[in-house]
C-alpha cells in the first residue's frame, strides 16, 4: 500500500490532475463571460436579478458540495488526492467514482483499502473511473445539438410535453438512484432494505417538497431547500442507524 500511495500522491499525478482541473475552471470562466456578455447585449437580466441568481446558485451548491466532500475524503484515503481531485473536479459525482474504483480493484483481484490493493489494481481503478466518466462527456458532445432540435420540434407541437418531461425526468433519475442505494435486489423476490438509507431518502425528499410549498410564502426557503433537505436526510439516516444498532 505504501508503494501505491507514493505513486498515487506523486508530483506527476498532481501535475496532470492540476492541468485537467485547470482546464475545467477556464471553461467555466469562459462560459460565465459569454453568458454575461449575452445578458448585457440583450438586456436579459437586470443587475438585481443577476445578484439573486448568484446568491441562489451559491446557496444551492452548499448542500451537494458537503455530500461530495465527505465521500471525497474517503476516496482520497483509497486512491490518493490527485486522482480524487481529477475525477470529482471534472465529473462531480464522488459516489460514482468510489463505486468505479471498487469495480476496478475487483477486476484486478483486489479490494480497496487492503494490502491486496497493488499498483496494478490502482491502475485498473483509474481506468474504470476514467472510461466510466467518458460516456457522459461523449454523449454530451455528440447529442446536445440533436436533443436541442428535438426539443424545439416538440415545443412547437406540444409545449406541455416538454414541461412534463423536464419535471418527470430528474424526479425519476433521483428516485431510481435513491432506491438503488437503499434497496439491494438479488432476485425478483429477494430484497434487502437498508432502512437508514431509505429513511434518509424519504426524509430528504419530504423536506424538499415541504420547503417547496413553504417557499411560496417565504421565497428564501427555496434557496436553502437543498441544504436543509440534505441535513434532514443525514440526520434521519443517522438516527435510524443508531436505532438499528
Amino acid at each position: 500500500m505504501e508503494h501505491v500511495f507514493s505513486v498515487a500522491n506523486g508530483p506527476v499525478l498532481w501535475l496532470l490532475a492540476g492541468l485537467i482541473v485547470g482546464t475545467v475552471v477556464v471553461q467555466a470562466l469562459l462560459y460565465l463571460r459569454m453568458t454575461l456578455r449575452l445578458s448585457n447585449d440583450y438586456g436579459i437580466l437586470t443587475r438585481d436579478e443577476r445578484l439573486r441568481v448568484y446568491k441562489t446558485a451559491t446557496i444551492n451548491s452548499i448542500g451537494p458540495a458537503i455530500a461530495v466532500f465527505f465521500v471525497a475524503v474517503s476516496l482520497v484515503a483509497m486512491v490518493g488526492g490527485p486522482v480524487t481531485l481529477m475525477r470529482v473536479g471534472v465529473i462531480g459525482s464522488a459516489i460514482f467514482e468510489f463505486v468505479a474504483a471498487e469495480m476496478g480493484a475487483k477486476a484486478a483481484g483486489a479490494t480497496l483499502g487492503t494490502d491486496s490493493y497493488t499498483l496494478q489494481a490502482f491502475t485498473a481503478s483509474v481506468w474504470v473511473m476514467t472510461l466510466g466518466g467518458m460516456g457522459w462527456l461523449v454523449s454530451t458532445f455528440l447529442m446536445t445539438k440533436s436533443l436541442d432540435r428535438t426539443r424545439d420540434k416538440l415545443s412547437v407541437g406540444n409545449p406541455q410535453l416538454i414541461r412534463a418531461l423536464g419535471t418527470a425526468t430528474p424526479v425519476a433519475i433521483f428516485l431510481m438512484l435513491g432506491l438503488g442505494a437503499a434497496v439491494a435486489k438479488a432476485g425478483l423476490t429477494d430484497f434487502t432494505v437498508a432502512w437508514d438509507d431509505l429513511a434518509a431518502l424519504m426524509i430528504g425528499a419530504g423536506t424538499m417538497l415541504m420547503l417547496g410549498r413553504l417557499g411560496r410564502r417565504w421565497p428564501w426557503l427555496r434557496e436553502w431547500a437543498v441544504g436543509f433537505a440534505l441535513i434532514a436526510g443525514l440526520a434521519a439516516g443517522y438516527l435510524v442507524g443508531l436505532i438499528q444498532a
